[in-house]
């Protein structure tokens, strides 16, 4: 084999070890975790919560469920994050913010992982 497609083999290779590296690191230890380092004071949602959150979810068609919650706090920014079981419950999530906040928090997806906060809160968690 000539030396471009090795290279090219062994790239692709390495990006899929990157993307499931960060796909399997996505939890709320190292969520919070890394909020900590960021100086946010961190709370990771307890079972009532995540039921509590649930229901609302069912409210806007949610069909899936919640698998964990965190939330972190650090002067004028703020995060939650929100990993669901099915993708389509984040972006079902996403548009009931935006129709009711617009333009005012900062909103994001990543896979089935939901982000919500402000500008920087959200940056520091992802």
């Amino acid at each position: 084999m000539n030396k471009k497609r090795v290279l090219a083999i062994v790239a692709i290779i390495a990006i899929v070890a990157l993307m499931a590296v960060c796909l399997c690191a996505c939890n709320a230890e190292s969520i919070a975790k890394k909020l900590e380092k960021k100086g946010y004071d961190v709370e990771v949602a307890t079972d009532k919560d995540i039921a509590d959150t649930e229901e609302i979810c069912k409210a806007i068609g949610c069909e899936g469920g919640i698998k964990w919650a965190v939330s972190g706090e650090k002067e004028t920014d703020a995060v939650t994050v929100i990993k669901f079981e099915k993708s389509a419950d984040a972006k079902k999530l996403r548009d009931y913010y935006q129709e009711m906040a617009g333009d005012s928090v900062t909103i994001k997806i990543v896979a089935s992982v939901f982000y919500l906060g402000t500008e920087q809160g959200v940056k520091d968690a992802m």
